[in-house]
């Protein structure tokens, strides 16, 4: 080819693609393929491929935000999805922020006798001379254990009903376990009336050796949407001002005591309660701060002034203080108040790949100033939990905080 010739096309050839505007064009390409790619993943069409640090089932972006009712529709599934390895499990964070297991042990295998008993669903757990006692909204008796969770003991008891009746064919719904000045407490979470409202029943026990009965039955004031997002915890305190009297502070599920609104996280609530003889009157409604950025909220335990509340979707439990104490068990009701400049939330442990294991979580006690009772409830199945939930179901664990 002349030499002519051959810088003429040299010379088209840099005019109508200039290698360095060529390569500009490739990394913009680039970039765009990129931001795709990551929208792509934001919609649950691809992993993340960036772990988040932080809770187990659910994005900083959304717990950091409050979302329509609408968007909140959108997202639901994509919060089932188990997400990458922690960045806190690899960045020395872990031991900070995770409770320690120190023991645990299946229900099954607590009882030499389980009158026929083959699931446990957890809800509730508390601690007297030296016993657990636990309910389980699926069954109407008691579980009575010790805290060392030693299998098969002779200790180990169930405690039922003097009074069986037709009702006791259903489940319970006893979601909540207190004791006060001898006698046990159960709440039943929330139960349509005969005007079609939804209240949560409160059933006042006297236990017998292995027997117990309801010595007094009240409906609460306070009023649920419906009948899944009623109390999940109680304690109860005495209100120094009024002779002593029980007062109840009853945790409520969902974020706003609201069916509706249960997904706008970190605005918990507590209702305290005072009995007038017939219904359980409300007396306040008490702010849980919004550092517990929780989509529930399923047990509450108290040591002093220190609260413990645990959620069962985040697998989480936060620890803080409640203002208001006079002295021992008695409270100015009026002054009581969560410390919002205190407030700590720990995970319950995860698997070697930094998964969720604890699920289920729906009881708390304190043990001591170091160490926490819970209670699992059962796992949900055909595909509505992850299969890593299953071992951990339906069992009585201690743990020992950071």
């Amino acid at each position: 080819m002349p030499e002519e010739t051959s810088q003429l096309i040299d010379t088209t050839r840099s005019r109508h693609h200039p290698p360095r505007l060529l390569c500009v064009w490739q990394l913009l390409a680039a970039l765009v393929l990129f931001a795709l790619l990551a929208k792509m993943g934001n919609e649950g069409k691809l992993e993340s491929i960036i772990p988040m640090e932080g809770v187990s089932h659910h994005s900083n972006e959304k717990r950091n935000k409050k979302e329509t009712k609408q968007h909140v529709k959108a997202t639901k599934k994509s919060d089932k999805k188990i997400e990458p390895i922690h960045l806190a499990c690899e960045k020395g964070t872990y031991s900070e922020r995770t409770l320690q297991l120190a023991y645990e042990l299946p229900f099954i295998a607590l009882f030499a006798d389980t009158l026929g008993q083959t699931k446990f669903e957890a809800s509730s757990v508390v601690i007297h001379d030296d016993s657990a006692y636990a309910v389980c909204d699926s069954s109407w008796s008691l579980s009575k254990f010790r805290t060392d969770l030693q299998p098969f003991s002779p200790d180990n008891v169930q405690i039922v009903s003097t009074k069986v009746h037709k009702k006791h064919k259903d489940e319970s719904g006893y979601e909540a376990l207190f004791y006060d000045a001898g006698f046990f407490y159960v709440v039943r979470e929330s139960i349509r009336q005969r005007d079609k409202s939804f209240h949560a029943e409160i059933e006042q026990l006297l236990v017998q050796d292995q027997q117990y009965s309801v010595v007094k039955k009240q409906m609460t004031e306070f009023e649920f949407e419906g009948d899944s997002k009623g109390f999940e915890g109680a304690i109860a305190i005495h209100d120094h001002s009024d002779n002593e009297a029980l007062v109840i502070l009853a945790l409520c599920e969902a974020n706003h005591c609201s069916e509706e609104l249960k997904d706008d996280v970190g605005n918990g609530k507590l209702v305290a309660m005072k009995s007038n003889g017939t219904v359980w009157t409300t007396l306040r409604i008490i702010d849980v701060p919004p550092s517990a950025a929780f989509h529930d909220y399923s047990a509450i335990s108290i040591l002093g002034d220190r609260v413990a509340i645990t959620s069962q979707e985040e697998s989480q439990v936060w620890i803080g203080r409640l203002k208001g104490l006079v002295e021992g068990r008695l409270w100015d009701i009026d002054a009581i108040e969560f410390d919002v400049d205190e407030g700590t939330v720990y995970d319950f442990p995860k698997d070697h790949e930094c998964q969720t294991i604890y699920c289920n979580i729906e009881g708390i006690h304190w043990m001591n100033e170091y160490t926490l009772l819970a209670v699992s409830d059962k796992m949900k199945g055909r595909g509505k939990q992850d299969f890593r939930c299953f071992d951990k179901d339906q069992t009585a664990h201690v743990f020992v905080l950071p």
